[in-house]
Formats: C-alpha cells, sequence, structure tokens
C-alpha cells in the first residue's frame, strides 16, 4: 500500500476547510464570503453537485472571481488525488472545469465522493470561520 493510500482523508478534509477560510480572509470581504459557506453548502446539500457548481459561478462578479477560486478551483485541486479528477486546472481553460461538473453525474461514484467530501470540507470551514469570528 502507498503512502498516498494511507493519507488520513478526514485530515485532507479538514485542511481543506481550513484552506477556504483562510483565502477569505487574505481576499478582503469576509463577510460576504464566509456567508458563502453556508450558502454554498445548502446548495451543494440540497441540490447536487452541478448546482453547487453553477451557484458558486454566479457569485463572482466582473471585478472578482473569489468565489470561483476558492470554492471550485481550490477543492478541485485538493480533491484531484481522492476522486481521480481527470481535469486540468488550467485557469485560461474554464470550459474543461464546467465540462467536468457537468459530466461528473455520468459516475455516480464519483458524484457521491465529490459531494461527501465538498460537504465535509465546508461543515469543517463552517467551524473554522466561527472560530476565526469569535477570537476578533
Amino acid at each position: 500500500m502507498s503512502s498516498q493510500a494511507r493519507v488520513n482523508l478526514e485530515a485532507v478534509l479538514n485542511n481543506l476547510g481550513y484552506e477556504i477560510v483562510a483565502e477569505i480572509k487574505k481576499r478582503g470581504d469576509s463577510e460576504k464570503l464566509l456567508r458563502l459557506i453556508d450558502k454554498a453548502l445548502g446548495v451543494l446539500a440540497n441540490d447536487g453537485v452541478y448546482a453547487y457548481y453553477v451557484f458558486c459561478k454566479a457569485q463572482d462578479n466582473d471585478k472578482s472571481r473569489d468565489a470561483e477560486d476558492i470554492f471550485i478551483k481550490l477543492p478541485l485541486e485538493k480533491l484531484k488525488p481522492y476522486i481521480n479528477l481527470e481535469i486540468n486546472n488550467n485557469q485560461s481553460d474554464k470550459g474543461e472545469v464546467e465540462q467536468y461538473f457537468s459530466s461528473l453525474s455520468e459516475d455516480l461514484n464519483k458524484m457521491l465522493a465529490f459531494r461527501n467530501y465538498m460537504e465535509t470540507a465546508l461543515i469543517y470551514a463552517r467551524y473554522h470561520a466561527k472560530a476565526v469570528k469569535k477570537s476578533r
């Protein structure tokens, strides 16, 4: 068994949640982006993976791609080794990420794994965000 297979996935998801909050803190408008954690989690849990993707894309405006970077690209980069994501996170090729989310439903196991992993990471992000807020 390789060392990659022995990685504690729970620790990876915890770290992803922490990184989501750290990225939000770096971006400035923390209150808006912190509210997005709860909203994104709700969309993912109630409406599914593709709705989550569309919701996150819709949160971006002309000046900012924060939601896409934090809630789509960062998780894809971190989860790639754990669900065999066959995409290239090249910033200039946005169609490939969209195609991935569109076709994710074709493989039920990958779709459910991604959904489960993201729900867990967003729950951890919510707790990290509350801890940061209380420490102020």
